[in-house]
């Protein structure tokens, strides 16, 4: 590899490293609102929520640019490419699950008050840390080459899956519409629009732990089943 291309890579693992720094700041603030309440939380996290955000929107910009400049103009061979493949394939998974932290903010402020109960709450913030443990040890598993770390991520997207289920259908029974205010109806759609941004972010962390094995292994595991090996 040519020191011009070791540069380039060199930069990308740089950025990827601060991209997701950025992402675990997120999952802090969003558990402190989990935690306390949108209205019990200082301004200056929610600055800093709303800037990280956009700083991640540009980290990923900035990467692809990168990653198809490298591609086209160092003709990588055929193990660079794979790498780079795989960072592009993650750097847009890590923007979505930016996404999805930022749209839970978003339904925290439409509540009223932008609170979990306190009959949820703990749930909730097992839902969202097991989400986040998916993130990182899918991110752990590219960069220390462990397959393992990304066969537990895939494994553990089944049980966020039936986390959100349960933690709905209690919320439901409790909260029939019944002789129900409208504000009650009303942040029973965002409680369920939370979680569901929640789980979509362990569909991401999936996706993650998938491109580290492309990376790893050279199979594409989308849209397949494990292999009987690993189940």
């Amino acid at each position: 590899m040519s020191i011009k291309k070791d540069k380039k890579f060199d930069k990308l693992d740089n950025d990827f490293a601060k991209m997701q720094t950025l992402l675990f700041q997120q999952f802090d603030i969003l558990e402190e609102v989990v935690n306390h309440g949108l209205d019990k939380i200082e301004k200056e996290l929610i600055d800093t929520f709303k800037k990280n955000e956009n700083k991640i929107d540009q980290f990923e910009i900035k990467m692809s640019d990168n990653i198809i400049e490298t591609i086209g103009l160092q003709h990588p061979m055929a193990s660079d490419l794979r790498l780079l493949i795989s960072y592009f394939r993650m750097i847009g998974h890590i923007e979505r699950i930016g996404d999805q932290l930022n749209n839970i903010m978003r339904f925290f402020h439409k509540m009223e008050p932008p609170t979990i109960h306190e009959n949820h709450k703990d749930s909730v913030l097992n839902m969202l840390s097991i989400s986040a443990e998916m993130v990182k040890k899918a991110l752990i598993s590219f960069e220390d080459g462990d397959r393992e770390y990304a066969i537990w991520t895939i494994k553990n997207d089944e049980i966020v899956d039936e986390m959100q289920s349960k933690i709905l259908k209690r919320m439901i029974r409790k909260n029939s519409p019944k002789g129900s205010e409208p504000t009650e109806i009303f942040n029973l759609l965002n409680f369920n629009s939370i979680l569901g941004n929640i789980e979509r972010i362990a569909d991401n962390a999936t996706n993650i732990a998938e491109a580290s094995i492309y990376y790893l292994q050279g199979i594409d595991l989308r849209h397949m089943e494990l292999p009987e090996e690993d189940q």
